[in-house]
């Protein structure tokens, strides 16, 4: 392919970049665009020598703030954080085990909490603080019985009278 630009060609000027801002604190439906596996330095531990992690960036629906990145470190201590991103989409783990890769994950929708962390250099970013469960519309949440015998009389039919 070729352009002929002849001798009067002059370089536009790149199109300015506008700066998102951060997202908010808060509640937020968020879109996962995309995931990886990768080491970071930042989580090595003696648990995790080499840093695993999966690689989380996330984006508000209407793209209108950051992005937001979270990196999921492959430590049994951490393990929770993975446990929370599988509620949010709806994963349920088989066993003792969670698999979650990161092909399926890109373009799930989650719900998370947003907090904001200051480095050390005074550079404000937004964090994901937890993943929110997913309930599905039938599901209505269940209150936990609290002694012995509320656990008796909720396990009875609703015309059985427990005496």
């Amino acid at each position: 392919m070729q352009w002929d630009i002849g001798e009067t060609f002059e370089p536009q000027a790149a199109a300015a970049t506008t700066e998102r801002e951060i997202m908010p604190v808060g509640r937020h439906t968020m879109v996962i665009k995309h995931a990886e596996e990768g080491p970071n330095d930042y989580k090595r531990s003696d648990e995790n020598p080499d840093g695993m992690c999966l690689k989380l960036r996330l984006s508000d629906r209407e793209g209108r703030f950051k992005f937001v990145f979270d990196d999921l470190p492959q430590a049994k201590s951490l393990a929770w954080r993975a446990s929370q991103l599988a509620a949010a989409i709806g994963v349920i783990p088989v066993g003792e085990t969670l698999s979650l890769k990161p092909d399926e994950l890109i373009g799930q929708t989650v719900e998370v909490e947003i907090s904001h962390y200051t480095s050390k250099a005074g550079k404000v970013s937004a964090v994901v603080k937890r993943y929110v469960e997913r309930r599905d519309a039938t599901q209505k949440p269940v209150a936990k019985p609290r002694s012995i015998a509320a656990k008796v009389t909720a396990s009875l039919d609703d015309d059985v009278v427990p005496f």
